[in-house]
């Protein structure tokens, strides 16, 4: 019975890393706009890049951050993380 635990315990941090990657990806996605809107900030503070507008890249940023798929990607991964220590302390004790 404890391998049977054990795969399951397996399979659990393995769905748990794979919505922590999810979620990574679109933090990352997100730290790229800042990053963008950083650098074009930067360039209209130096004089250069008069068209460049870094609010585009900070809605986006924004947007993302409010959106029900960043929401439903956080949920997921704090959910399926849960499970997998649940998981793992059955197995355990």
């Amino acid at each position: 019975m404890r391998s049977a635990n054990l795969e399951k315990a397996t399979l659990n941090a393995r769905e748990a890393y794979s919505a922590l990657s999810h979620l990574k990806t679109l933090v990352e996605s997100v730290a790229n706009s800042i990053q963008e809107a950083e650098r074009k900030t930067v360039g209209l503070a130096i004089g250069h890049g008069q068209k460049d507008d870094p609010i585009d890249a900070l809605q986006s940023a924004t947007e993302t951050l409010r959106s029900p798929s960043f929401e439903a990607a956080v949920s997921e991964a704090r959910l399926k993380t849960e499970t997998a220590v649940a998981c793992l302390l059955t197995v355990g004790g």
